[in-house]
């Protein structure tokens, strides 16, 4: 819905942004490097990238839960003028 596009717009720098590099980066050094056989700069950049995409699938889902409920009002709305 049109009513989310400010906060989709604005949910797209999150990966760049200081604290999220700081402490998600060194988060995944030290899960990678406690398994033997995972990579650090692999699953690292990984974690980034999945860091980067969480506030876009979430804004999607809220959209999709947004529209799911007005679309449900809208259907009770002509039920009850029709009675």
């Amino acid at each position: 819905p049109d009513l989310f596009i400010g906060v989709a717009f604005d949910a797209g720098g999150v990966a760049s942004g200081p604290m999220t590099a700081t402490f998600i980066l060194a988060f995944a050094q030290g899960a990678s490097g406690a398994h033997p056989s995972a990579n650090v700069l692999i699953d690292g950049f990984g974690v980034v990238a999945l860091v980067a995409m969480t506030p876009l699938i979430t804004i999607q889902a809220m959209g999709l839960i947004y529209k799911h409920r007005q679309r449900k009002e809208q259907q009770a709305a002509v039920s009850k003028d029709s009675e």
